[in-house]
């Protein structure tokens, strides 16, 4: 029996669209969840407030924008070891491990200016950022013909 390649690759490429969805999916519902932190904490902003204690607030926030580089590096780190013989972990791991960061620093940011000391405009800028980058780092099926040409 011979193996067509085109056949091998049309199953890779198969593949690696079903692993896409699957982290697409899974990046949205990290990013719902942000989300829906933000709006459950909007009820309770109000009532938390500590005299002197808005540069917490303001750490939270920059912490949250350091979060975002370290995210898109780990990455493209990640996505140069990733070739066809390894993506479905590597690609996952590649996308997983900057929405566990992003949604790290995306949750600090949020909890402090809202549960802990209230600052809905620091929250506010927190939640906006966060879902920008979350998207960016989103899945794409166009990641395959990079992922396809740097083995050969």
């Amino acid at each position: 029996m011979t193996t067509d390649p085109k056949k091998s690759l049309l199953v890779k490429q198969v593949e690696f669209i079903i692993a896409v969805r699957r982290t697409k999916i899974l990046g949205i519902a990290i990013t719902v969840g942000i989300i829906v932190i933000y709006l459950a904490g909007l009820f309770v902003a109000d009532s938390n407030f500590i005299e002197n204690f808005e540069i917490v607030n303001l750490i939270s926030l920059l912490q949250l924008l350091l979060t975002i580089p370290l995210s898109f590096y780990v990455k493209k780190i990640i996505l140069k070891k990733t070739d066809l013989s390894n993506f479905t972990v590597k690609y996952f791991n590649a996308h997983v491990i900057p929405f566990m960061i992003l949604d790290f620093g995306a949750l600090f940011c949020i909890t402090t200016n809202l549960f802990v000391n209230g600052n809905i405009l620091y929250a506010s800028i927190g939640v906006l950022i966060s879902v920008i980058s979350m998207i960016m780092i989103l899945p794409k099926e166009e990641d395959f013909e990079k992922i396809k040409s740097s083995v050969t």
